[in-house]
């Protein structure tokens, strides 16, 4: 420090430095905080915490004004640590600067998966007036295309809860997959007749959703289920169906496949009707007819709005169970789907694949035993709904059309904190994560190699986290798919996916 000083009452530029210095420590403040917001907006709006920093965000993507209810969501290793959990009743913010944890915006796919998308033709990107929503803004799809020709690999998400963005980019980029699966539960899109605001926050999450993982480079396919009461006579708890009135389906249809035209590769109507559970109706009538006469009612509709939206009939519940009004082995129900013309009206049959306690690749007469497993169905009570290749193949040969796997997975309670399994599932207990990793993997090539599957859909990615239950608790179920563990952390099953081939 200099010994030399100025008296300030003497010094005659003393007034002028001051005001320059002040004016420099001022735009100083205002460039740091203005550089320090846009970062955080960049990061809240894609939050994409697990990108590489070589990836460069847009700061142009949809951003919804909703309120999510949601539980608390960890993230995967990788995330930055200024990112935040998402938590019950989180307000997403509708600034540039709202933090992570908030419906998010895109981030470019990567290379591979451009690839894939630019190969197919493009579609207008225009609102279309018939999805339009009173009081809602028009939704246009950001870069719109139709279903590749190339066999797809995918994931479900539980993609109302937790960070949209943040999800779609684990699909996207940590997984390297290029289809997802999101149901859209009519109950909760339209729960009253004529308001249509009622439902606007979930309209708006699906927004989100969809503008989001179109951005990244996801095919998309909604699984629309579950009319809501106004619409049905039949109400018994813990069971849905379809509405009394089909043209009612039909037109709830409409807006939907209208909305998001472009952004929606493939829509799957309905969700195993051969089962009481999601097929409750006046007549309990559980036939493939019976859904003939409902696709009969709505598949015209959706063609008129989107010739190019690949139409996926609802897969069926693998089971054995001929119980009248309550339950029919699907092998018997479709039978009856092909013998009332119900092919001619889809593009492509939906398969659930239940990987029960056997490997993808082995037939259920073929004799194969696992003397250790606890769970003994497979083995002594062979029958076809226990195996991922008979179900698979045996659908092929009913029908000759392609097939669209939209579930499939093998459960397991190895590592997931608790003991027991869910009521129902004590096959999940004869399969070690290194089991569910494995079969996955050969699944999917499985399905790539027999030529007419023309995607796979792992059930699931993180409803561990997302669900409320306890893997060993009733409802707990779909947590023992999931392929992280209930801390967020990968299981084998998420590397597998992550690192196999993809042809």
């Amino acid at each position: 420090m200099s010994r030399y000083t100025f008296n300030p009452k003497i010094d005659p530029s003393r007034d002028r430095r001051r005001r320059l210095l002040l004016g420099a420590l001022a735009f100083a403040v205002v460039l740091v905080v203005g550089v320090a917001l846009f970062i955080i907006g960049i990061r809240g709006l894609t939050g994409s915490g697990i990108l590489p920093a070589s990836r460069a965000p847009s700061s142009t993507g949809f951003v919804a004004n909703v309120t999510i209810f949601a539980p608390n969501v960890t993230m995967l290793p990788g995330t930055p640590s200024g990112a935040t959990k998402s938590t019950a009743q989180a307000l997403v913010a509708t600034s540039a600067s709202a933090p992570a944890g908030t419906v998010a915006s895109g981030v470019a796919p990567t290379a591979t998966v451009q690839s894939q998308v630019s190969q197919t033709p493009a579609v207008p990107a225009v609102a279309d007036p018939r999805g339009a929503l009173p009081g809602m803004a028009d939704f246009s799809c950001p870069k719109p295309h139709i279903a590749p020709a190339n066999f797809g690999y995918g994931i479900q998400s539980n993609w109302p809860v937790g960070n949209i963005g943040y999800w779609n980019t684990v699909m996207s980029d940590r997984l390297k997959l290029n289809w997802t699966k999101a149901q859209v539960r009519w109950k909760d899109f339209q729960p009253d007749r004529n308001d249509w605001s009622k439902a606007q926050n979930n309209w708006q999450l699906l927004d989100a959703f969809t503008a989001d993982a179109n951005k990244k480079g996801l095919n998309i396919m909604y699984g629309v289920i579950d009319a809501p009461e106004w619409a049905r006579s039949t109400i018994v708890p813990q069971k849905t169906g379809p509405p009394d009135d089909y043209s009612l389906a039909a037109k709830f249809f409409e807006k939907v496949v209208a909305r998001y035209k472009g952004c929606v590769q493939a829509i799957e109507v309905w969700n195993e009707m051969n089962i009481d559970r999601e097929w409750t109706t006046p007549s309990g009538d559980i036939t493939g007819a019976a859904y003939v006469k409902f696709l009969n009612a709505v598949v015209p509709t959706i063609r008129a709005v989107d010739p190019s939206l690949m139409v996926v009939m609802g897969a069926l519940a693998p089971t054995g169970i001929n119980a009248p009004g309550q339950s029919q082995d699907d092998f018997s129900y479709m039978d009856q789907f092909v013998a009332a013309g119900g092919p001619n009206l889809v593009d492509c049959i939906g398969v659930h694949l239940n990987g029960y306690n056997m490997p993808p690749d082995k037939d259920w007469d073929a004799g194969y035993n696992n003397p250790s497993a606890s769970f003994r169905g497979p083995f002594d009570g062979p029958h076809h709904s226990w195996s991922f290749k008979s179900t698979l193949y045996g659908y092929y040969q009913r029908t000759n059309k392609p097939q669209c796997v939209t579930e499939f997975g093998w459960a397991s309670m190895e590592n997931l904190g608790v003991s027991g399994n869910p009521p129902g599932f004590e096959f999940a207990l004869d399969n070690t994560e290194k089991q569910q990793a494995e079969w996955i993997v050969k699944g999917f090539q499985m399905m790539r190699e027999s030529g007419f599957v023309r995607f796979g859909m792992v059930f699931n990615l993180d409803y561990i986290q997302k669900i409320g239950q306890k893997p060993n608790e009733a409802g707990g179920d779909p947590a023992t798919y999931s392929v992280i563990r209930p801390d967020g952390a990968p299981r084998p099953a998420f590397d597998a996916i992550a690192n196999m081939a993809k042809p």
